[in-house]
């Protein structure tokens, strides 16, 4: 059944009147006390991410020597169990023995050699692993030793991501590098995480409308994953996929929504709304290759960050889920004076591209901006992978867009290459040139661990060039806002990383309950959930 928008602002406006007036109708989730402890094989929850599903997936289906996570250090041991750095460019790490490829193969240190030879003849070039790891080397059968061409502070968050295949995968499609180094390029019981690919593929710039996963019998952390089955959806529309979470029983069970949408989830009868603060940013881009648009000029770049009001946005658009970006030109920091920001884009028309996921914040964008003359011309897709056409298709200056969005990224374990990508020439996440200075400070960022005292200052310079370049649109760093089942009992990580292995339902979830209807009594409105 389709909702109407005009049914769905009547709803709105209803609930936001009883609430007004008696706080009662907002009830306790009791779900934790419902949960199922086994799993069960009819178990199965339906998740649509419109962005980067991809990394979803892929963190779902595969494994390696580390994994991030929300920790300080940013990632967790998982098929190492412990390492030692011998030198600046030699690592040593202990594998886990007992554990099985999805298709019961062993896994051990041939496997990683296997997988290394493969790798580095086509790594993934969005960061500097492809010029710095050199070879690897098998100590013992459960012992291998990494040996670094020079320094890499980056090494075990790249490690997260070169996930460990079976020889039979290896043998046939090789490992996928370039852009988004994504390898799912087929179906089938290929890799060590908790779930197998049972139907569908997923590579960032190739995906089907679904995919299907089931639990991994082998899966080496035994009481995981608790759940069956999960279905990803890619490319459904957000107001399709707004009506199956918030309308349907068993039609959604976890998406991101837009802000304003608050009250709608408040009032499902199937759905929580649970929020979370995040390091998540919007990703804006300049086309600053094509040298014909005015944004190819320093001065608009400035001007349209300096006409945005931040407050407005973050009060407004995003229903105050999120805080102000320091990165933003605010008022006192707005190299123009308001008299140049008005005659420079008065009467200025851009072409943008954007998920309609996203829509909202562009009109939030546009209201602003059209108040100095500014007019926004629209390419709007339900796809993700034709945004990432648009942004790497050859990067030529010949392309129609003037600005695109990517959805939320996450400083994926608080680190902040998932935004630095962004100003690394050549890199292909990248429209920035010629910028000798910031050049620089992306190879010194290499080089430097975390924990080193000069990582938050040169973190900090790099912010600072990006600011004084305008090479973004910067907006408000928003929350993390989703809908989820009331039945689903699962506490989300930010936009980039969410582990559903560990993700619970109750007896009262639709794929339990079957045809018995869903209770009316757990149809009340629940309190939102705000994580810390």
């Amino acid at each position: 059944m389709r909702f109407s928008p005009l049914l769905l602002l009547l709803l709105s406006l209803l609930y936001g009147a009883l609430l007004a007036e008696e706080e009662v109708f907002y009830h306790e989730d009791s779900s934790q006390q419902r949960v199922l402890h086994v799993r069960d094989p009819r178990s199965h929850i339906k998740v649509f991410l419109p962005s980067m599903p991809y990394n979803y997936v892929s963190r779902l289906v595969n494994e390696g020597l580390v994994r991030l996570a929300e920790n300080d250090q940013g990632w967790e041991y998982a098929l190492a169990i412990k390492s030692t750095k011998l030198s600046p460019l030699l690592y040593e790490f202990e594998l886990r023995q007992g554990v099985r490829f999805q298709d019961g193969t062993a896994f051990n240190a041939d496997s990683i050699l296997h997988n290394f030879s493969y790798f580095l003849k086509q790594p993934f070039n969005y960061t500097n692993i492809h010029h710095s790891l050199k070879s690897i080397e098998k100590v013992s059968e459960y012992t291998i030793r990494l040996h670094l061409s020079q320094p890499y502070g980056m090494l075990y968050r790249d490690l997260a991501r070169i996930y460990i295949y079976s020889e039979d995968y290896l043998n046939t499609f090789g490992w996928g590098g370039a852009e988004t180094g994504a390898n799912i390029k087929a179906s089938g019981p290929y890799g060590l995480g908790p779930y197998i690919l049972v139907e569908g593929m997923i590579t960032g710039r190739k995906q089907t409308p679904k995919a299907v996963l089931k639990a991994n019998p082998y899966y080496w952390e035994s009481e995981y994953p608790s759940i069956e089955t999960i279905t990803f959806y890619t490319e459904l529309e957000t107001q399709e996929a707004l009506e199956l979470a918030l309308f349907s029983d068993g039609g959604l069970d976890f998406m991101q929504i837009p802000f304003n949408k608050k009250i709608e989830t408040m009032l499902s009868p199937y759905a929580k709304l649970v929020t979370m603060p995040s390091t998540h940013n919007f990703t804006i881009y300049f086309n600053l290759l094509k040298h014909t648009s005015p944004i190819a000029r320093k001065e608009v770049r400035q001007a349209l960050n300096c006409a945005l009001n931040q407050q407005s946005l973050l009060d407004f658009t995003y229903k105050k889920e999120g805080r102000l970006n320091p990165a933003a030109l605010a008022e006192n920091g707005c190299p123009l004076d308001s008299t140049a920001v008005k005659r420079i884009l008065n009467g200025l028309e851009l072409n943008v591209a954007t998920q309609d996921s996203l829509l909202f914040l562009w009109k939030g964008i546009e209201y602003q901006l059209s108040m100095y003359g500014v007019k926004f011309h629209y390419t709007i897709t339900t796809s993700e992978k034709e945004i990432y056409d648009l942004t790497q298709k050859n990067h030529k200056n010949t392309q129609a867009w003037d600005l695109l969005i990517q959805n939320t990224q996450d400083w994926y374990g608080k680190h902040p290459w998932p935004i630095f990508i962004r100003y690394q020439e050549n890199n292909p996440w990248s429209f920035v040139h010629h910028d000798a200075l910031m050049e620089g400070y992306i190879e010194q960022f290499f080089s430097i661990d975390q924990e080193d005292p000069r990582f938050d200052i040169l973190t900090q310079k790099i912010q600072d060039r990006a600011k004084e370049e305008a090479y973004m649109l910067f907006v408000p760093i928003p929350n993390a806002v989703f809908a989820m089942n009331k039945e689903l009992v699962f506490e989300p990580l930010g936009i980039g990383m969410q582990p559903f292995w560990k993700a619970k339902i109750t007896d009262q979830h639709w794929s339990i309950r079957g045809d018995k209807p869903y209770p009316l009594e757990l149809q009340n409105p629940l309190l939102p959930k705000r994580l810390p």
